[in-house]
């Protein structure tokens, strides 16, 4: 009788092809993305309510009102609705897995650098960006 080798800590939960694996990152890295999107909620209605504190510059208002959207919308709505599809209809179909694995992977691990561009880019020259709620162009 031989002895599965134990898998490692970034093989297991990393790189994992496992479509509960997959869900349940989704949905750590929505709920992570949901605090900051929420900070930024409060940001906004702190500044609103005192406006006198001057929590951030005017100027700044439209870009944290902007990324707040943003990052609810696609990085924790998106993302915690592919978090339970990816976990529970495999497991309502009676399927061992995601129709194509590797893929389902890489749709997660390429969320991953979107959500640390999209924080990133509060600190490059210009700031981030600022088009408001409805994403209108002035």
């Amino acid at each position: 009788m031989s002895h599965a080798e134990p898998q490692s800590f970034i093989s297991k939960y990393i790189f994992s092809f496992d479509h509960k694996v997959i869900g349940i990152q989704y949905l750590v890295t929505a709920m992570v993305m949901a605090l900051l999107g929420g900070a930024l909620a409060l940001m906004i209605r702190t500044q609103l309510q005192h406006p006198a504190i001057g929590l951030f510059a005017p100027e700044a208002y439209l870009s944290y009102v902007t990324m707040h959207g943003t990052i609810m919308v696609f990085f924790v709505v998106s993302m915690a609705i592919s978090g339970f599809g990816n976990f529970l209809i495999p497991l309502q179909i009676g399927a061992r897995d995601m129709a194509y694995p590797f893929l389902n992977m890489l749709s997660y691990w390429t969320m991953v650098p979107a959500c640390l561009i999209m924080i990133a880019s509060f600190f490059v020259p210009g700031g981030a960006a600022a088009a408001g709620w409805t994403m209108y162009p002035r």
